[in-house]
């Protein structure tokens, strides 16, 4: 079967290389130089490893040819008047003790899933194009794709990211309102093996660490701050000096496809849907949506398309229960949250946040919590 993947991110080639060790398709990926890819997914999920591992790569590839860093947790802060808290990777309570001490001590960790990584997306792209994909025979053509029809192939993967070269039909709005960042990054190094979020006027900040320097960005909505106010903000609060001859700016409209897959056409990335980068969700979906595709191989459409649905509703409520649980309300930003008090997990199968998500949530927050079967 030949497969075509349009774009060269970080969606596009670890579509590349997962399927080149998956499947005997006949890989072509299209990219061009002259379209910049995101590029700031620097931040993921505990079973990225099973990912690298499945691409045959080891940790120490994501070291050398990545610039990774471990990561053991996610700190919030300002996000409640209570104080910071904590999203361990861990499956209860009693291990919270454990996790730290890996962490403290830079330990990787003996249990499955208790770690994941700080990654230079654009080098981690480049790891999987050079030392899996490439090597597995799928094929790069650099050119520009102005027109889905200019493409021949059995199945086109479009992982153009925002730009959505095949602009997928029934589009569903995330409730969530952040849709714009401001993004700089700073040449200071700092020993952080933890995502760390701060709370905002208008939205929240990231600190990620990696081991030649940092990235940080404010993520915002655009119908609350202006970006000029946005930049001034983000300046002013983070502790980092900038990098501002690299500041840039990004946009997007929240939300998913709900069909995905139509015919020939299969979007996965950003270019499927995304809500905002709040807990470092956006590579996972694309890890779920690659092996997704392999798992069920390609006569279950309409399986793959529900699945890809049931996933994205359970991470936009996870999402949103982070600013409704808030009891930030200083302003009409935060005012806009007041609808929903209470923490409640869904019940969905392909969920990603456990009923542990859900109680780090509420007692961050100092809410009660309830678990309804």
């Amino acid at each position: 079967m030949k497969v075509t993947i349009v774009g060269g991110g970080t969606a596009g080639w670890m579509t590349a290389a997962y399927l080149s060790k998956k499947t005997d398709w006949d890989i072509t990926v299209v990219a061009s130089d002259d379209i910049p890819i995101v590029g700031v997914g620097e931040s993921t999920l505990p079973s990225l490893y099973d990912f690298v591992q499945e691409c045959g790569l080891t940790e120490d590839d994501l070291f050398e040819h990545a610039t990774a860093v471990r990561k053991y947790t996610i700190r919030h802060l300002d996000w409640n008047k209570n104080g910071d808290w904590y999203h361990h990777f861990c499956f209860n309570e009693t291990q919270h003790d454990e996790q730290l001490r890996w962490m403290i001590n830079y330990e990787r960790p003996s249990d499955k899933w208790r770690h994941a990584y700080h990654i230079d997306a654009f080098k981690f792209g480049a790891l999987l194009r050079d030392k899996v994909a490439i090597p597995n025979g799928v094929k790069v053509e650099q050119r520009t794709i102005d027109n889905i029809d200019d493409i021949q192939s059995d199945l086109i993967i479009d992982c153009t990211g925002f730009n959505k070269l095949t602009k997928p039909t029934n589009w569903v709005d995330s409730a969530l309102p952040n849709n714009s960042a401001v993004v700089c990054p700073s040449n200071q190094v700092i020993e952080k093996p933890y995502t760390q979020t701060t709370a905002l006027s208008s939205g929240w900040m990231w600190t990620i660490a990696l081991q030649t320097r940092t990235s940080n960005a404010y993520v915002f909505s655009d119908k609350h701050i202006t970006y000029e106010k946005a930049r001034e903000e983000f300046i002013n609060s983070c502790p980092y000096k900038l990098d501002l001859d690299k500041l840039r700016y990004l946009s997007w409209k929240g939300g998913y496809t709900t069909t995905p897959w139509r015919g020939n056409v299969l979007n996965i990335g950003l270019s499927a849907g995304f809500f905002e980068p709040l807990e470092s969700q956006a590579i996972w979906a694309t890890q779920y949506q690659v092996e997704m595709l392999v798992r069920l191989g390609t006569s279950k459409q309409a399986v793959y398309n529900k699945q890809w649905v049931t996933m994205m509703k359970h991470i936009e409520r996870y999402l949103l229960a982070h600013y409704t649980a808030s009891s930030r309300r200083d302003n009409d930003y935060w005012k806009q949250f007041d609808n929903i008090l209470m923490i409640t997990p869904s019940n969905e199968k392909f969920k990603i946040f456990d009923e542990y998500s859900y109680r780090c949530l509420a007692n961050g927050y100092a809410l009660p919590y309830r678990y309804t079967h």
